[in-house]
């Protein structure tokens, strides 16, 4: 993970120091309550403890616009919930500067049998504001949240978007330093979602107020937050920019299936499933005089290598001067190669026996083992003898069935045969690292190239409204792919909303040439101004046709998805593709008098 960005004394807003955070999960209602009094005992036959934050440092200056992402349960909210005071930490300290406008949870604060009108008055006496300020502001918020028939019925009588219209309207018209919103902008419409946004953005660069927006639409945060963190597992993954942070929320998600996959298979090595009781017994005890830690050698992408890499053997060295060796042509007892690995068959590489980790036919571009250790032996060093003509660099992890790594190091590129030890790594608190990946596929035909090109065939990066505009995708086909039809997608999302466009061929044919080009004309360009991203996409044949289609992270049907951030800017011609619509689509318009009109056919 990167440094956490510091913030000048003076403009600090926020600041959390080694924040930690440990809920108690009570086997039982009764012991939650002893423990209110300090009477439950310790241990887990009576309360185990979750660690929802862990050790989190982060800093916020005046006017930053922060998008915290993560998954369900990695503790962003938790996180929002100590910051505004809801919930004290376990351990280190939280710093807040100014004035706090919270929207933690639709309802929260206002009373379903008050009305509107009611509740407004009643949340801006609380934030000490009466009488003809409070007047004002109540005519400022109803105005925005353009709910007016409305303010006088029960908010029970509401909608989920209009509790949340007028809660956000009641916060962001009060000017706060901070303000911290979590989802509640999900439950809305498109419009007021885009409302929101201006109103925040305007905030922040006007007044100066310091956003700490939690949302799982990444992509509209990128157009409005300036920072992002990612949370994961209660610990701060990372701190930079939005790209960045999005192309390793996306890689995780497919890591948490590979995490899923590593814990089945060790469950299958660790136990003696379908066994008499006399086998598992005598099993399990002789499991529990072994341990079991994984080898992994990854492309450093997470995507396709450019050329195979060939492993001949690897040998584990452990503290009491003990090995264990891997004739990887042969196998041997103790390693256990994980299903999910792209080895090839034996064969016979610069006069040496190795299997290939080949370079498409798979979407996990890497080979695992489990290794099983006897005794109490630690891992010490790792040696490898490979063969690689590529241009990447490959990575070599041992680690924990816990993700906490042993051993890291990195295979280079180069002529001949090469062999290279690594040793321990000094920090054992380090987990294994997410890749930053933004190719995805089995590299079973693979991207090399996207330009725009305008009328005259020149390279451009932008184009007008009306215009044609020919996107060019440029792709090495591998000899082993066998149906040449496949799906071709181009993939354009506006920037700051949900609007998406799709340019989509669902049974396209690949010439019979390794390498190719695709051009996909835009004529004209319908999309509406502003900044558009492109994701280019090849795959099988009618992959959009299935009964299931899997997230594209973890999908292998995809031969290449290359969510790329490209960027397309989109000028106007004139006003009506500005006013924040999606595409003017072409049409034939005229109009007749009623007589000479067609009479319509039954």
């Amino acid at each position: 993970m990167n440094e956490p960005i510091r913030a000048a004394d003076a403009d600090r807003v926020v600041q959390l120091r080694s924040l930690s955070k440990v809920y108690r999960l009570y086997q039982k209602p009764l012991y939650r309550f002893m423990d209110l009094f300090g009477l439950c005992p310790p241990g887990s036959n009576y309360y185990t403890e979750h660690e929802a934050l862990a050790d989190v440092d982060v800093e916020v200056g005046r006017g930053e616009k922060l998008a915290i992402i993560g998954r369900n349960g990695a503790g962003k909210s938790t996180m929002l919930k100590v910051i505004t005071g809801l919930v004290k930490p376990t351990a280190g300290s939280v710093e807040v500067n100014g004035r706090i406008s919270n929207l933690l949870q639709i309802g929260s604060g206002f009373h379903p049998d008050f009305t509107g009108r009611q509740n407004v008055f009643a949340s801006l006496a609380h934030q000490g504001v009466v009488g003809r300020a409070a007047s004002d502001l109540f005519d400022q918020i109803v105005q925005f949240a353009e709910i007016e028939e409305y303010i006088d019925q029960p908010m029970k009588t509401y909608s989920t978007g209009m509790c949340s219209r007028l809660m956000f309207s009641s916060a962001v018209m009060m000017t706060p330093d901070l303000l911290i919103v979590d989802e509640i902008l999900g439950v809305g419409d498109a419009y007021f979602a885009h409302k929101s946004f201006e109103r925040m953005r305007e905030l922040c660069s006007r007044d100066g107020t310091t956003l700490l927006l939690v949302t799982h639409d990444v992509y509209s945060a990128l157009n409005l937050c300036d920072r992002f963190i990612w949370i994961d597992r209660g610990r701060l993954k990372f701190d930079g920019d939005g790209k960045s942070a999005i192309a390793l929320y996306e890689s995780s998600i497919k890591e948490q299936e590979e995490q899923a996959l590593r814990q089945r298979s060790a469950a299958k090595f660790a136990g003696a499933g379908g066994r008499g009781d006399r086998l598992m017994k005598r099993e399990t005890e002789r499991m529990a005089q072994r341990r079991l830690v994984h080898l992994l050698i990854r492309s450093r992408t997470g995507f396709a290598l450019s050329s195979p890499l060939a492993i001949e053997s690897i040998e584990l060295t452990f503290d009491d001067g003990s090995q264990t060796a891997l004739p990887v042509a042969q196998g041997a007892p103790e390693w256990h190669l994980l299903p999910e690995s792209s080895l090839g068959p034996v064969e016979k590489v610069a006069g040496r026996p190795c299997r290939l980790l080949r370079a498409t036919g798979s979407i996990y571009h890497k080979a695992e083992w489990i290794v099983t250790v006897a005794g109490a032996r630690e891992v010490e060093r790792a040696r490898i003898r490979w063969h690689h003509r590529g241009v990447e660099l490959v990575d070599v992890r041992i680690f924990t069935p816990d993700r906490a790594v042993l051993v890291a190091g990195e295979l280079p590129a180069g002529d001949g045969w090469q062999e290279a030890a690594f040793s321990r790594s000094v920090d054992l608190a380090h987990q294994l690292d997410p890749q930053k990946q933004i190719d995805y596929g089995t590299g079973l035909v693979r991207i090399t190239g996207v330009q725009f090109l305008d009328e005259d065939n020149r390279e451009v990066v932008q184009a007008r409204y009306g215009d044609a505009l020919t996107v060019r995708v440029r792709v090495h086909v591998a000899k082993d792919l066998g149906d040449r039809h496949v799906t071709f997608v181009l993939g354009f999302w506006r920037q700051g909303s949900a609007y998406l466009g799709t340019v989509y061929d669902p049974d396209m044919l690949l010439p019979d040439s390794e390498e190719c080009v695709i051009d996909a004309r835009l004529d004209p360009v319908c999309f509406g101004s502003g900044t558009w991203y492109l994701n280019v996409g090849i795959g099988m044949t009618g992959i959009y046709e299935r009964s299931v289609v899997k997230y594209f992270v973890t999908d292998n049907a995809w031969h290449h998805m290359l969510a790329g951030w490209i960027q397309l800017r989109v000028t106007s011609i004139g006003g009506a593709d500005a006013l924040g619509c999606f595409v003017v689509h072409p049409a034939t318009i005229h109009c007749v008098p009623v007589a000479t009109t067609p009479a319509a056919s039954s």
